[in-house]
C-alpha cells in the first residue's frame, strides 16, 4: 500500500529521530525551508531538480548526468516503489513546466542510518533522458577536497513553507557562511561526523534549502541538504552531506559510474 503524502512530508522533512528527542515538543521539526531567501531560475540553477512523490513535491536533488540525480537518502528511506517517485527537470516552478521522467530505480547508501542521518546519501535513475540545455545541466561533483571555509554556499529549493507540507511554487537561493566542522560538532554536540559538512550561522536560515538539495560552491556541488535546526536562523548551522567524504564519493561512483 501507499504510503499518506501526509506521512511521507513528515517524514522526509524532519530531524534524525535521535535529535528530535532533544528539541521542544512546541517546535516544527518539517522547518527545511529557505526561509530569508530569494527568488531565482532554473537557467541560473540549472541542476536544480523536484523529486516528486505520486507528483508531490517532496524534495530537491541535482543533476549529476543525463540519466542520474543525486538525492538525500532520506528522501527515500521508506523504500516507495520506482513507479511512485518522479523527477521535474528544467523548471523554474515546481509545479509545472520542464520535464517530468519516471524513475528507473534508486540506491541508498549501503550504510544509511535513518536515526542519525549518518551516510545520507541517494543516486536516482531516470527511465528517459534528461534533455540537456539552458534548463538542465549536470553539476559537478566534488572528488577528494571539501568546500572551502570562509567563502559562501549556494543553496536553492522549493521549500516547505508550511507543516501541512504546502510548497513555494517558485525556486528559492540563499546563500551562506561555510563552518569548520569542529566547530559545528561542538554546536551539535557532537553529533557531527566525518560524512557531514555545516553552513549558516547566526540569522541566516540554519535549514535553508530542501532536504536532498544541492550546495554548491564556485560550481561546484559539494554538500546534500541533509538536516538542521528546527528554529531556524537561530545560530545552529544547518548540516550537509559531505560529497567528498571518500565512503560518500565511491557510492555515487559505484552506482552510478560518474
Amino acid at each position: 500500500l501507499a504510503v499518506p503524502l501526509e506521512a511521507v512530508v513528515a517524514r522526509v522533512h524532519r530531524l534524525p529521530a535521535v535529535r528530535l528527542l532533544q528539541v521542544r515538543a512546541s517546535d516544527d521539526p518539517r522547518a527545511d525551508r529557505i526561509v530569508g531567501g530569494s527568488k531565482t531560475t532554473i537557467e541560473s540553477v540549472p541542476y536544480q531538480v523536484s523529486l516528486r512523490y505520486f507528483n508531490n513535491h517532496i524534495c530537491g536533488g541535482s543533476i549529476i548526468s543525463h540519466s542520474w540525480v543525486l538525492t538525500a537518502a532520506h528522501c527515500l528511506d521508506w523504500y516507495p516503489s520506482n513507479d511512485e517517485i518522479t523527477v521535474r527537470t528544467g523548471s523554474t516552478s515546481q509545479s509545472a513546466g520542464g520535464s517530468l521522467h519516471a524513475v528507473f530505480y534508486y540506491h541508498l547508501h549501503e550504510r544509511y542510518d535513518p536515526n542519525e542521518f549518518q551516510w545520507d546519501v541517494a543516486t536516482v535513475r531516470v527511465r528517459t533522458p534528461m534533455g540537456l540545455g539552458a534548463g538542465r545541466a549536470p553539476i559537478p561533483l566534488a572528488t577528494s577536497t571539501e568546500w572551502t571555509v570562509g567563502e559562501r554556499i549556494l543553496v536553492t529549493g522549493w521549500g516547505y513553507l508550511t507543516a501541512a507540507g504546502k510548497v513555494d511554487d517558485t525556486l528559492q537561493m540563499i546563500l551562506l557562511d561555510a563552518v569548520p566542522q569542529e566547530s559545528c560538532n561542538r554546536t551539535w554536540t557532537g553529533f557531527i561526523t566525518a560524512d557531514m559538512l555545516c553552513a549558516g550561522g547566526p540569522g541566516v536560515d540554519a535549514c535553508a534549502g530542501d532536504s536532498g538539495g544541492p550546495a554548491v560552491q564556485d560550481g561546484v556541488q559539494y554538500g546534500i541538504v541533509s538536516w538542521g535546526s528546527i528554529d531556524c536562523g537561530n545560530g545552529l548551522p544547518g548540516v550537509f552531506t559531505n560529497i567528498a567524504h571518500p565512503s560518500v564519493r565511491s557510492f555515487i561512483r559505484r552506482t552510478t559510474m560518474l
